[in-house]
């Protein structure tokens, strides 16, 4: 006859139950200090605050800044000088002196309302997130001093790295923005200014300059926007890392519901607060490339001067270049949150199976070939029916 032993009780590493916590081992339950907590004051640690007053100065710089009336005053009105009356002036004024159809600037107005329209949403973005939040809650960094030590470290190296990033994204982009501006001006004359001194370099270099502010204003802004939301990203990819390797050391299983409940309420205030500036700029800059492909398509049969669809080009890098950041930093987030469902429901298969009732070894385990059935298949098969209870869960949590 057969022996068997007694099954232990199930152990569920989501459970919130007191009985499965008892199953695990005590000597791996973890502790705020063992765990290397931030203080319960959620202070933001002195490196923080050093990287705080240099994101500040950014802000400040890119004249972004709406934590005081002062500085919120100067934003709007370089924005409102910059993303509608330079704009619409460019609209107006500057034409081309020829009357032949290919050295017309068909493309501006197109360029113009993409661009702007762009641009002001993300600046409606900026002003409103740090004029509610301020810029502590924009980055996160209440939360992030009640996480380990080597998660504010690896933070505070992100959010050092975040003007880096700014000045990557945009040098190629001005590089490119002044070859097709010096191409453009040297092949088609311009209509003198009707406020000018009908002088060709001056009306030239106001064009330049005016032109030229408002579209590194505009730039800089959407830019700016996609690389707050990568530093976002970027904190949530780190806490799910650290959480991704905890799995694996056994610990205590309401600490591991816990962990997971703040990873999911976390990423739930970063999609709240990021998520009409995703939908919009990702409506526009879709509509805004099918737009400039029905311009080329459409005109194409005119001859137009290649230096003339320069600005349809400029106008799509930037576009691709911000929506490239922001789902690449999205797509880590849910490849990460995959493979800790993975690894969660593996461990929950063995540990369930690894407390079943030993059967008696004349009665091995068939497949449905006929040969043995090799554990690591049981388990893979077992682990993969789990994910979607996990998954549930999880949603179960975060509602």
């Amino acid at each position: 006859m057969s022996e068997t032993t007694t099954a232990a009780p199930l152990l569920l590493p989501f459970s919130k139950s007191g009985r499965d916590v008892d199953h695990i081992n005590v000597h791996l339950k973890p502790t705020w200090d063992a765990m290397e907590r931030g203080p319960s004051t959620r202070e933001p640690s002195p490196p923080s605050l050093i990287r705080l007053r240099s994101v500040q100065k950014t802000v400040r710089t890119l004249q972004l800044d709406h934590t005081a009336s002062s500085w919120g005053f100067v934003s709007y009105i370089v924005g409102l000088l910059l993303l509608v009356v330079v704009p619409v002036c460019k609209v107006l004024f500057v034409k081309s002196q020829s009357d032949l159809p290919k050295r017309q600037l068909v493309f501006q107005p197109v360029v113009i309302v993409i661009g702007v329209s762009r641009s002001l949403v993300s600046f409606v973005f900026l002003s409103y997130a740090i004029r509610k939040h301020g810029l502590r809650g924009v980055l996160f960094l209440d939360s992030v001093a009640a996480e380990v030590a080597q998660v504010r470290k690896d933070y505070d190296t992100v959010i050092e790295f975040g003007s880096t990033m700014l000045v990557k994204l945009f040098v190629p982009a001005f590089l490119l923005y002044v070859c097709q501006l010096t191409w453009l001006y040297s092949q088609v004359d311009l209509k003198p200014l009707p406020f000018s001194i009908h002088n060709k370099v001056a009306d030239l270099l106001i064009i330049v300059v005016f032109t030229g502010l408002s579209w590194m204003f505009q730039t800089t802004t959407y830019l700016y926007a996609c690389v707050l939301f990568w530093k976002v990203c970027k904190l949530q990819e780190l806490k799910m890392r650290q959480y991704y390797e905890m799995l694996t050391l056994g610990l205590d299983a309401e600490y591991y519901v816990l962990e997971y409940d703040r990873i999911i309420r976390d990423l739930g205030h970063t999609s709240h607060r990021f998520r009409h500036f995703l939908a919009f700029t990702g409506m526009i800059s879709v509509s805004g490339a099918l737009i400039s492909m029905y311009e080329v398509v459409n005109t194409f049969h005119e001859q137009y001067s290649l230096c003339l669809w320069g600005e349809l080009v400029v106008l799509t890098v930037v576009n691709l270049t911000g929506a490239w950041l922001c789902l690449r930093s999205a797509s880590k987030i849910a490849h990460l949150h995959r493979r800790i469902v993975k690894r969660a429901s593996f461990i929950h298969a063995e540990r369930t199976l690894g407390m079943l009732p030993v059967s008696s070894p004349a009665m091995p385990k068939i497949s449905e070939d006929g040969g043995e059935y090799p554990s690591k298949v049981l388990l893979e098969s077992v682990g993969a029916i789990l994910t979607t209870t996990w998954f549930i869960l999880g949603r179960s949590l975060s509602a």
